[in-house]
């Protein structure tokens, strides 16, 4: 249980998730040996990176043997 000093700096939040979604946050959890909060977090950070590319006028690109394979696009 969190302390009333640790409980001021986190806060509880909760999503409904369509059956589809769950089941791929639940595959991701075991894959990744992280929580779902963890992910939560990780994909958070992920998308203020590509918003702030986007921001920038760059673009993230995922590359094979340098090659582009795909782009990570944040609809606006």
């Amino acid at each position: 249980m969190a302390t009333m000093a640790s409980a001021a700096l986190v806060k509880r939040v909760n999503f409904i998730l369509s059956d589809r979604a769950h089941a791929e946050l639940v595959a991701l959890s075991k894959e990744t040996n992280r929580s779902m909060t963890e992910l939560f977090r990780l994909g958070l950070g992920l998308v203020k990176i590509a918003l702030e590319a986007a921001r920038n006028g760059d673009r993230i690109v995922v590359t094979r043997d340098g090659q582009p394979v795909k782009e990570i696009v944040i609809p606006s």
